[in-house]
């Protein structure tokens, strides 16, 4: 037995002594963040499992995580040993987790289906409980839900205590509009869609979206530069419940004189005394246990999307000029690691590992590690804006594989590199990868990586009618892979937030519409990454990603088209191509893409690098 089975077992006990017959754990946090911190990590320390995104299932009888396509290798490897099965989000065979969840708790009702309500959204509880009744064939009030007691933190002794840092102000050079004039397009949006003009409060648990409304930013994430805060707005007044001393005597200024009033942190901030008129919440960023104590009072939680999620999704003039500022500094950091990469390669053996400039053996840590000193050369550079992906041969087919002291590779003059990086500037959010070819590779990695340019180029490339979601868009990318019965399971794309989360909505770009409905309809302004893919678990994997502008194209007759105005300038490596799996259409692609990227990178290059790219940028 080993600690993760004692620490399911303890698990059981307590679920025993409540009636309990079968508790929920996601990864998640109180205000639903994509990275969570220390504090919150309960499925890392009741199974072992360190990946960005999981749900834990455990009754008297069995234990089982689910991971999706990104971490498959990862979780077979860190639950070995533990007792607890993993299930892969997406395979065939495997059900929905609420599918999974109703099935099981048909068979152990009356016992309760727990959960910490702190750390769950109400829309995924009301799936469960609507999945639950209709495989038990009873009436959804009838099923037993237990919300109100975080059991993992119960066996967690020596939990991280939540840690609350120094607010600073998001200057109006790089936001580009005041806080009052955000407050009041959010009022507004709130009575276009509900007719509300007075009487009503707005609550808020988003983090990134209490930081783009209120102009602060923070550093309480991991590479997300929020703070932990709830708000509350309505047509008379604005508060912001934020962590005790965080403020210094210019944020706490300006905030009053933008109308906002500012209170004591509290998981309770939400669950105040009965509203007078209505309670408006996104249910898809507000927790159970804040809807419930409404509903446990007689007052409905009205649901409607946070009017800023789709406002700081279409950026302003101020907010692209930056973006597009730092990642044309960002690009000009990739080349340089690429070139020094490269002329590594090319001096060793075939085979031989890569050498540092010190002497030493080249690996994934001390690739990131250089990279990440490249990119703090920058006197805007303020922070990682995900951990690095540094995956060299095998370790690349594990999407969101992370190197470490225990467990790294060394880089050798042979097979393909995968980095997938980015950085948090003042002025603006990256997000770039790159696949690079260090010497010898076989046809199928040619092949992979050749139809990996393809797909990413023939994206960005696309022209299409204004109304269209991600959704309508993504074939593009995926056909070529499709054509040879390959497929990478996770999305295309996501959208990119102004020195905010690297990964936000409500605009992605996939093929399938989860159970949250399709995605935002692109609009101008928007910024959304472009990333396809091949992984071969324990052969390799390749990832060619950019950053897309959605920009207006042509009005004509028959409507408004779009485009895409791409934003990163970084070459795919030649010595991946082979024109054989390429059509002349995806040929000319690369080609004008690549003279771009040298006439647009050239000026930020040594004379050395810069005639390096010429060769890198070459017509094939």
């Amino acid at each position: 037995m080993n600690i993760y089975d004692e620490r399911i077992n303890e698990l059981r006990k307590l679920m025993q002594e409540r009636e309990t017959g079968l508790y929920y754990i996601p990864m998640d946090d109180p205000h639903g963040s994509e990275y969570v911190a220390a504090p919150f990590r309960c499925i890392e320390f009741m199974s072992g499992f360190t990946g960005s995104a999981g749900q834990l299932i455990v009754t008297a009888e069995g234990a089982w995580l689910y991971a999706d396509g990104r971490y498959y290798v990862q979780a077979e490897a860190q639950l070995k040993g533990s007792g607890i099965e993993l299930l892969k989000l997406g395979s065939a065979g495997v059900p929905q987790p609420e599918d999974f969840i109703a099935e099981k708790m048909k068979g152990l009702l009356p016992a309760a289906f727990a959960f910490d309500g702190n750390c769950v959204n109400m829309r995924l509880v009301r799936k469960f409980v609507s999945k639950i009744a209709a495989a038990a064939g009873i009436e959804e009030e009838k099923v037993p839900v237990s919300c109100g007691e975080d059991l993992a933190g119960r066996i967690w002794k020596d939990r991280p205590v939540q840690t609350f840092t120094k607010v600073r102000l998001f200057d109006v050079k790089y936001s580009g509009e005041e806080t009052g004039s955000k407050l009041e397009r959010v009022r507004k949006k709130i009575t276009e869609e509900t007719g509300l003009e007075n009487g009503y409060e707005l609550l808020i648990s988003s983090l990134d979206d209490i930081a783009w409304i209120f102009n602060i930013r923070a550093d309480d994430i991991p590479n997300n530069p929020v703070a932990y805060a709830y708000a509350v707005i309505s047509p008379e007044y604005a508060e912001l419940y934020a962590g005790e001393n965080v403020f210094g005597k210019d944020a706490a200024a300006y905030l009053k004189a933008q109308g906002v009033r500012i209170l004591p942190y509290s998981g309770d901030a939400l669950r105040r005394r009965p509203a007078a008129g209505a309670v408006l919440a996104d249910p898809d960023r507000t927790s159970c246990g804040t809807c419930r104590f409404y509903e446990e009072r007689g007052i409905q939680i009205r649901h409607i999307k946070n009017p800023s999620s789709a406002m700081k999704a279409v950026k302003n003039e101020t907010e692209l000029r930056c973006a597009k500022a730092a990642l044309l500094r960002d690009s000009a950091v990739l080349i340089n690691f690429m070139y020094r990469l490269k002329n590594k390669a090319a001096a060793a053996a075939p085979g031989e590992i890569l050498k540092n400039d010190d002497g030493s053996l080249m690996s994934e840590l001390s690739a990131d590690e250089y990279l990440t000193e490249l990119r703090k050369k920058d006197p805007l550079f303020t922070d990682l804006s995900f951990p690095t992906i540094a995956a060299y041969g095998p370790n690349a087919a594990m999407m969101h594989y992370q190197a470490k002291p225990e467990h790294f590779s060394y880089i050798k003059a042979e097979g393909m590199l995968l980095v997938d990086s980015g950085a948090q500037y003042e002025d603006g959010t990256t997000d770039i990868t790159r696949t690079f070819i260090l010497g010898r590779i076989t046809e199928e990695e040619k092949k992979a990586f050749s139809l990996t340019a393809a797909s990413m180029l023939r994206l960005m490339n696309a022209k299409f009618i204004r109304g269209c979601t991600g959704e309508n868009l993504d074939i593009l990318a995926r056909e070529p892979m499709w054509r040879q019965g390959w497929d990478y399971k996770c999305g295309t794309g996501h959208g990119v937030g102004h020195v905010l989360n690297v990964h936000e909505g409500p605009h992605a770009i996939r093929w399938h519409i989860t159970d949250a409905g399709a995605t935002a309809p692109l609009e101008p302004g928007m910024i959304v990454t472009d990333e396809p893919g091949v992984y071969r678990d324990g052969k390799f994997g390749i990832r060619t990603e950019n950053e897309l502008l959605v920009r207006e194209y042509a009005k004509t007759q028959d409507g408004e088209f779009l485009c895409f105005e791409n934003l990163t300038f970084i070459p795919i490596d030649l010595d991946g191509i082979s024109r054989e799996y390429l059509s002349e259409e995806d040929i000319e692609n690369l080609n004008i893409y690549h003279k771009i990227v040298r006439q647009v990178m050239t000026p930020y290059l040594s004379d050395e690098a810069a005639c390096w790219l010429e060769k890198y940028t070459r017509d094939i």
